[in-house]
């Protein structure tokens, strides 16, 4: 036997490996701790009109209270400065009054979804030396879509958020403000003639509510909520602990220079070739059907801005729009199309989003406009690879890879679905992402950060996400946490709010112990037929997941010592499964229906019992792969949880095709990052326009969504075979199976170091398998063996082992760290 020698763990094999992701080394990169100062300036409103009341979230539509609010200040001013420009931003439509004179009146065009618009009027002929007043009458923001229980994030999500200053200098300029938001301020509802003039007097009205200084929470970063402040002087919206790396545009894909003039173009994409790009208008402000511009692709989709950093002497002004494909750019780009004024020998930034194309046009400023450079500012959180997976197959590997990069994608301000929507925690996403980055990363501060505002404040009165099925998925999530982990400081930190939603979860059940949806809520499975909304299909699925969160939260509560709670739910755990074996058991079939889902969560959580995997197998999850313009569409979500049901009944081979056509289809159509929803027979003339999320489709389904990486995980687990079953890998089963692969090799963080595995085809079925155990773990390693009864040697001796698998394994127990080569 050749026992192969392990190297994963070299970092510059590492790099090598994942070279999928141009940020995998974050060596050198600049975090933004340590290159910006939060701005001062503050979220203002109307005191006590916020979306809170009597202690319960308000949901808004975009129509709902848009009373106007009124707001006054007063600053002094030392000398009028010779350019002074006042910007505003979160209300829909603004009345601004500078000394009792209006500045500015303007409407946002509330057919974009961006969370807020910058708005900006020049205002230094109206400023006087000594003492100012600023009115202005605001109506609420349009708000943005949105699922937390952060009551900042709320708020500011609802459009129910002000901030304002004035800089001295013109557009774009960033220096100290006259005056800003803050405490202070004061606002009403309802105001008298002449509010705005400068001697009204304005002692009853109450100071405002004040939500703290624009950059100083996460959660001000979240929802796509402030993805329209890309034009607010000084400001990122970016979390101290990310960082940044500038790549320069991959190809200018065309150019059009109307009566305007390009120079040095190809500048662009060579980087320290010592010349500048320079765009001269054929006038200082110019249409858009008229702009010069160019349309450039960045090589791969991206997390981060575009960066373009003027040399001009002059302010520019450009116009913006992203696409993740060619298509969403050039159509219907997700945030619109943005302006952006880019002061003289500056740096200015479009909006944080996922973007692999944009079209930027230059629509006025100069004439003679010149930049150093225009490329893309990633933002990436700064995280090792520390797990590896490499196999003969080329193209599996770089199935793995691209999982690995979208859940790196995702990891933002936070774990996000999607970098660019929603740009928000979702429990279901991180129960799947959560995998992949404890396979590959082995984080620790963002995994706990997200599962830990996802529960949200005490008391946990409400499901997370709203979604009961989410309510579940964090608790299965919390455990898996925990079996990489073995964090029980964190276990021992959510135990309170644990028990408080396991008790509000608990009402939702019938007399049967199936789930009853009580209360009434939205129900979500996956984006398919009867599989979202109150339907009996919804409802049993939910019941298969609840059964293996209550299995989850009595293991959980016994680590704690808590026995009476976990002993409870381990009770209700019994009844949850009996009541699915009686009332939700399809009688002809034998099994739960022919869902994928609904079977798939029935085998994955134990509901169904091995003696009826021939059934679901027959009448349900045989049929994956082999149906042809499906219906029933499955997401690559739930598509993680089908392929492990699938090799949880012994199928690891049709799951493996699976894999290799829907992920591996991804791929063959140009993916760099995985999409939100896919089917491999849906439309590819413009393949953008046809995925399927949300009970729609078109442009807005995001191309790199944290959910899809599931195919990361199950190669882990599948083919490497690695299984965490205690606490820390403290208990591990190990099953590699080649599923007719030439060698497979990999490594999987644990609290102790990396578990390693090789294995190699030795011809006729044999397998030649190296294990690297590190301490404190305890393996049970199924070997394959040649015939029933077939003894083992590990390290050149026998040892003792256990029959499995019909003969065709043996169960080897390791309980010390060490090199193991096994053969037989």
């Amino acid at each position: 036997m050749v026992a192969l020698v392990m190297v994963v763990a070299n970092p510059v094999r590492g790099r090598a490996q994942n070279a999928v992701d141009p940020v995998a080394d974050a060596t050198g990169a600049a975090v933004e701790g340590s290159i910006h100062q939060p701005l001062p300036e503050q979220y203002v409103w109307t005191a006590g009109t916020g979306p809170f009341k009597d202690g319960h979230k308000v949901r808004l539509s975009i129509n709902q209270q848009i009373e106007p609010h009124y707001f006054r200040t007063t600053f002094d001013v030392g000398s009028v400065p010779t350019k002074a420009t006042l910007y505003v931003a979160g209300p829909r439509s603004v009345q601004l009054y500078v000394n009792g004179q209006m500045a500015l009146e303007e409407q946002n065009d509330l057919t974009q979804p961006i969370g807020m618009r910058v708005f900006t009027v020049p205002v230094e002929s109206l400023l006087k030396a000594g003492k100012n007043t600023l009115a202005m009458k605001v109506v609420r923001g349009r708000g943005v879509n949105h699922s937390t229980n952060s009551p900042i994030t709320v708020q500011q999500t609802l459009g129910e958020v002000l901030v304002a200053k004035i800089v001295p200098g013109g557009p774009g300029v960033f220096a100290e403000p006259l005056v800003m938001s803050g405490p202070g301020w004061k606002s009403v509802m309802n105001a008298a003639p002449g509010w705005e003039q400068v001697g009204f007097d304005d002692h009853r009205w109450n100071e405002v509510e004040s939500l703290g200084a624009i950059e100083s929470s996460i959660d001000m970063f979240q929802w796509n909520a402030d993805a329209g402040l890309y034009d607010w002087p000084g400001y990122d919206g970016i979390s101290p602990f990310l960082a940044h790396r500038s790549f320069p545009i991959h190809e200018v894909m065309s150019s059009t220079q109307g009566r305007s003039h390009f120079e040095n173009l190809e500048a662009l994409t060579h980087a320290g070739s010592g010349k500048e790009f320079g765009v001269y208008l054929s006038g200082t402000s110019l249409q858009a059907q008229n702009a010069p511009s160019i349309v450039v692709d960045f090589g791969r989709e991206t997390t981060g801005r575009v960066e373009l950093i003027s040399d001009s002497n002059e302010t520019a002004r450009v116009s913006l729009q992203y696409g993740e494909s060619y298509e969403e750019m050039a159509k219907s780009p997700y945030l619109g199309v943005n302006l952006l004024d880019i002061a003289p020998h500056q740096a200015g930034f479009g909006p944080k989003s996922s973007f692999r194309y944009a079209k930027i046009s230059f629509v006025g400023g100069g004439p003679d406009l010149h930049f150093k450079s225009i490329d893309v500012d990633a933002i990436f959180y700064p995280v090792k690879y520390q797990g590896a997976f490499e196999s003969s197959d080329p193209v599996l590997n770089r199935i793995w890879q691209t999982g690995a990069y979208t859940a790196h994608l995702c990891m933002q301000d936070d774990i996000w679905d999607s970098p660019k929507r929603d740009r928000g925690r979702w429990m279901g996403d991180t129960d799947v992402m959560g995998r992949t980055i404890e396979d590959v990363f082995d984080d620790h501060f963002l995994m706990e950060d997200t599962l830990d505002r996802l529960l949200g404040p005490a008391p946990v009165d409400k499901d997370v996400n709203g979604i009961p099925g989410y309510s579940a998925a964090w608790l299965t999530g919390l455990a898996q946490y925990y079996r990489q982990t073995g964090s029980k400081e964190f276990l021992r930190k959510e135990h309170d709010r644990m028990v408080e939603l396991l008790a509000y979860v608990d009402k939702q059940f019938d007399d049967h112990s199936t789930f009853a949806n009580k209360a009434k809520v939205w129900l979500f499975v996956d984006w398919s037929p009867e599989l979202n909304g109150d339907t009996p299909e919804s409802r049993r699925a939910t019941t298969m997941e609840f059964y293996q969160a209550y299995r989850d939260a009595g293991w959980m509560l016994r680590e704690l010592g808590d026995t009476a709670n976990a002993e409870h739910y381990e009770q209700r755990a019994v009844g949850i499964k009996a009541g699915a074996q009686k009332y939700l058991l399809d009688a002809s079939t034998g099994g739960f229906g022919t869902r994928w889902q609904t079977n798939a969560a029935a085998v994955l959580y134990d509901v169904a019992d091995p003696t009826q995997y021939d059934a679901i197998w027959k009448g349900s999850l045989s049929s994956v792969g082999h149906v042809r313009y499906n219906g029933y569409a499955v997401t690559p979500y739930y598509n993680y949880y089908v392929i492990s049901a699938m090799a949880k009944m012994g199928h690891r081979e049709e799951a493996l095709s699976w894999l290799r056509a829907y992920w591996g289809g991804m791929l063959a159509e140009g993916a760099t990052s995985y999409w939100e929803a896919y089917d491999p027979d849906w439309f590819k003339s413009d393949f953008h326009s046809s995925l399927q999320a949300d009970g729609r489709s078109g442009y807005f389904v995001s191309l790199a969504h944290g959910w899809s990486s599931g195919a990361t995980p199950w190669l882990m687990e599948q083919v490497l075979g690695i299984q965490s079953r205690g606490a820390g890998f403290s208990e591990v089963s190990l099953r590699p199976d080649l599923l007719g692969l030439q060698w497979a090799r990999g490594a999987e963080p644990t609290p102790q170091g990396l578990l390693k595995v090789e294995m190699k085809s030795e011809g006729l079925g044999g397998m030649a398998l190296t294990v690297d155990l590190p301490a404190g773990v305890k393996a049970r390693v199924a070997v394959p063996v040649s015939h029933a009864g077939a003894g083992v040697q590990v390290n050149g001796h026998p040892v003792t082992s256990t029959a499995a698998e019909a003969g065709t394994r043996a169960i080897v127990v390791l309980d010390e760290a060490g090199h193991y080569t096994f053969s037989n």
